[in-house]
């Protein structure tokens, strides 16, 4: 989604594609690892609680999480409805 580049694990946050409160797990196939500034865009529409459930105009939804031959692959909605994807590093 960004370019944002980090030598320390600390700055790089973890997403659950569907959410703790939700039900989500902590299995591989439903973490995402975003930087801060991405991580803030994610809007859920089924949560209560937290920035996820804050809808801006520059918030997106994550569809899902695809395994390609080339790597990760993020499907994801923006507030204009059009579906994009982006690779994810592994």
């Amino acid at each position: 989604m960004c370019d944002f580049k980090t030598k320390y694990r600390n700055e790089i946050q973890t997403h659950h594609i569907v959410p703790r409160e939700l039900n989500g797990s902590n299995d591989k196939w439903n973490l995402v690892y975003l930087c801060p500034n991405c991580h803030h865009l994610i809007f859920v529409p089924n949560s209560k609680s937290g920035h996820h459930s804050i809808r801006t105009p520059n918030s997106i939804i994550i569809v899902c999480k695809y395994l390609s031959t080339d790597g990760p692959i993020l499907s994801y909605i923006n507030m204009n409805g059009i579906e994009l994807y982006t690779k994810l590093k592994n």
